[in-house]
C-alpha cells in the first residue's frame, strides 16, 4: 500500500470515527457435512467496524406495486484494520436497533487497487 493510500484510509476511519457509529460484523461458515454429529459444523467470526448509515434510495429495488422496499440501508464501512472484506450473507449490528444482513456489495472506494472504504447494501 503507498503511504498515500494508507492516509487516505486513516482519514476515512477517523471520520467514520467521528460522524458514524460501531457495529460488529459477524461472519458465519458452514464447514464440511459430520456423519457422525448428523450437522455441518458452523464457525462465527466477528470483526469490529465502523460504519456510517444511509438511506438506500432502492432505485433497483421496486416491486410490481411500484413501491419502493422498505428495511434496505447503504452502509459505509472503513476498510482500515479491517481483515476481512464484508460479503454476502454477512451481518452487521446493532445499527438503528436491528442487525443487517449483506445482501450485496458495491465495488470498494480505493486508492491505488487498495480498499478505503467498502460499500454494502443491507436489509433488517
Amino acid at each position: 500500500m503507498s503511504a498515500q493510500a494508507d492516509r487516505l484510509a486513516r482519514k476515512a476511519l477517523e471520520l467514520l470515527k467521528r460522524f458514524g457509529q460501531g457495529a460488529t460484523l459477524t461472519r458465519r461458515t458452514t464447514g464440511a457435512y459430520d456423519p457422525a454429529l448428523s450437522t455441518a459444523p458452523a464457525t462465527v467470526t466477528t470483526h469490529a467496524v465502523q460504519v456510517l448509515v444511509q438511506a438506500d434510495n432502492g432505485y433497483q429495488e421496486l416491486v410490481p406495486a411500484g413501491t419502493v422496499k422498505v428495511g434496505r440501508r447503504k452502509l459505509l464501512v472503513a476498510a482500515a484494520g479491517l481483515p476481512v472484506t464484508p460479503g454476502p450473507g454477512d451481518e452487521v449490528g446493532p445499527l438503528e436497533g436491528c442487525t443487517w444482513r449483506v445482501l450485496r456489495t458495491d465495488p470498494p472506494v480505493q486508492l491505488q487497487g487498495t480498499p478505503v472504504l467498502y460499500v454494502l447494501r443491507v436489509a433488517a
